[in-house]
C-alpha cells in the first residue's frame, strides 16, 4: 500500500512542470516582434513646414509608449492663430456733422458778414442803396456784448451823373433775449455818418444812431446765420433824417 501511494505521489509531483511549460507561448523565430508602422506616428503625420516637422518630432519622441499610437495634427500657422485670437477690428464710423449745443460755453468774438438794403430818405434827395454790412462783437457776459458795425451802400445815380456813396458806423451794447438755435437780439449804435454827394446845404459828414435787432439761426455753436433789421437816424444836410436798414448774412464765432 505504501508503494502504491510513493509512485502516485511522484507521477504528480512530475506532471507539474510539463503543464507550465505546455502554457508558455513561444513565437516563431521569423515573426516580427516591432510595432506595426501603421501603429505608429509616423504614418499619420503630414508636416506643413520645417518647424513644424521639428517641434512634432520632438514631441511625439517624449511621449511614452502607451501613447505611441496617438494620431498628431499639424498646428496651425501663426497668421491663422492671430486671426483666431484677435478678430478683425470694426470699422470707424464716419464723423457727423456737428449740432448747435446751447450749453456749450459761448463764444467771445463774433464776426458778422451780410448783404445790407438801406432806404435813405432827405429833403435833397431820396436813395435806395445796395452795400455790405459788418459787425464784430465781444461777448462781456453770455447775454451781454459790445458790437462795432459798418455799413457801406451805393446808390443809383443823381443830378449830374453823381453817384450816391454812404457810410455809417458806430458801437454799443448788444443783447442776447435768449441762447438757443432761435438766438433774437437788440442793439443800439451811435455814430456818425458819410455821404456822397455833398450838397450845398452843409457837409458830407454827420451823426447817426442805429437801433434795430434781429435774430441768428445757430447752425453749430462757431457758425451761424442771421437776418436782421434796424432803424437808422441821421443829421445831415442841417436836417434830420429817418432811414431804414435791413441785412442778411452769416456770423462766425470764435
Amino acid at each position: 500500500m505504501k508503494k502504491l501511494l510513493s509512485v502516485a505521489m511522484f507521477f504528480f509531483a512530475a506532471s507539474g512542470p510539463a503543464c507550465a511549460q505546455a502554457q508558455v507561448s513561444v513565437p516563431p523565430r521569423n515573426e516580427n516582434v516591432a510595432m506595426d508602422f501603421s501603429c505608429t506616428s509616423a504614418a499619420n503625420f503630414t508636416a506643413t513646414s520645417s518647424r513644424n516637422s521639428t517641434r512634432v518630432f520632438v514631441a511625439s519622441s517624449r511621449l511614452p509608449d502607451s501613447l505611441a499610437c496617438v494620431s498628431l495634427k499639424p498646428l496651425p500657422s501663426p497668421s491663422a492663430s492671430a486671426s483666431l485670437a484677435y478678430p478683425p477690428a470694426p470699422p470707424i464710423p464716419a464723423t457727423p456733422f456737428p449740432r448747435y449745443d446751447p450749453t456749450e460755453r459761448y463764444q467771445r468774438w463774433t464776426i458778422g458778414l451780410g448783404f445790407a438794403f438801406l432806404r435813405f430818405r432827405s429833403s435833397v434827395y431820396t436813395a435806395s442803396a445796395i452795400g455790405l454790412n459788418s459787425s464784430l462783437a465781444y461777448s462781456v457776459k453770455d447775454w451781454l456784448a459790445i458790437e462795432g458795425a459798418v455799413t457801406s451802400a451805393f446808390a443809383p445815380t443823381i443830378y449830374r451823373n453823381e453817384h450816391i456813396k454812404y457810410v455809417g458806423y458806430g458801437a454799443g451794447p448788444k443783447i442776447s433775449l435768449t441762447r438757443d438755435q432761435f438766438e433774437p437780439w437788440v442793439h443800439v449804435l451811435v455814430g456818425g455818418v458819410h455821404i456822397l454827394p455833398q450838397t450845398a446845404f452843409s457837409g458830407q459828414n454827420g451823426f447817426e444812431v442805429v437801433a434795430g435787432g434781429g435774430v441768428d439761426y445757430n447752425i453749430t455753436s462757431q457758425f451761424a446765420a442771421r437776418l436782421e433789421a434796424d432803424w437808422v437816424n441821421t443829421h445831415v444836410f442841417g436836417q434830420s433824417q429817418n432811414n431804414g436798414q435791413a441785412s442778411l448774412g452769416v456770423v462766425f464765432r470764435f
